[in-house]
């Protein structure tokens, strides 16, 4: 027995007539009247007698409304509470200061919570249910999809040292891909712990680093420069389907 069959038979019996609850709900006659015919099957009871002016019930029809009703309140109750919580969406720290905007963020509805840590420890949160949806720029052993391809490219100031400035994640995609582009036994190579002093250190000139295009889109009108490459990062993303859809919807 599925809820929408109780729903379609709770319409059925407060109308009183199985073409205006089609109507209601938006269904051909026929699938009203056959999922009523498999609901008195599976019941193996009769729940209306058929009149030509429509259907009345008959008493195990009136005890079955009583359980609907429950049921269905029950089920709405849920849904209502479950809506209201906010979606709690882990990510690194450079995928949410890339895509995320954070006013955007607290004014959204469904309302979003966003967690930011390393791809290793939210993926444990994920794991342990403490987060609905992980979105990562790194490929794990979750089941997950590719969000989006991000651009990448060398990112710098005009007259910038040649130094080289890499997360200290040594799992950080960017960095694996700044380190194969580099002789790291030839050139200076400084690690940084966050993205946002990694962009400081970049406009004061202090060395240049490989990152989403999007960073510098966000930062044009700072006189940076930004050389892209023939490479991709993807982002991955994992969690049910109507959050990730959600997610996705709030990021286009």
């Amino acid at each position: 027995m599925e809820l929408n069959d109780l729903a379609i038979f709770q319409c059925v019996a407060t109308v009183g007539s199985m073409s205006k609850a089609a109507r209601i709900m938006g269904y051909a006659q026929s699938n009203v009247t056959e999922r009523i015919r498999l609901l008195e099957q599976e019941l193996t009871v009769r729940l209306f007698k058929r009149t030509n002016r429509g259907v009345i019930l008959l008493p195990e029809g009136e005890r079955l409304v009583e359980y609907a009703t429950v049921i269905l309140t029950q089920v709405d109750e849920i849904q209502k509470h479950f809506k209201k919580l906010p979606i709690k969406i882990g990510c690194t720290q450079t995928i949410a200061s890339s895509y995320f905007n954070l006013t955007a963020v607290i004014n959204h509805q469904p309302e979003i919570e966003l967690l930011i840590d390393s791809a290793v420890k939210l993926e444990a949160m994920y794991r342990s249910n403490e987060l609905d949806v992980l979105i990562t720029n790194k490929m794990t052993s979750l089941t997950n999809d590719i969000l989006f391809n991000e651009d990448i490219g060398w990112l710098s100031a005009l007259g910038s040292q040649e130094v080289y400035l890499i997360s200290r994640d040594k799992e950080c995609p960017y960095r694996k891909m700044m380190l194969s582009l580099i002789n790291p036994l030839t050139c200076k190579i400084v690690e940084v712990d966050s993205i946002y002093l990694m962009i400081d250190l970049i406009k004061k000139g202090a060395g240049r680093s490989l990152l989403p295009e999007c960073v510098f889109q966000e930062r044009q009108n700072q006189s940076l420069l930004f050389t892209i490459i023939e490479r991709q990062v993807p982002i991955y993303i994992a969690g049910n389907a109507i959050y990730t859809k959600q997610v996705r919807s709030f990021l286009e």
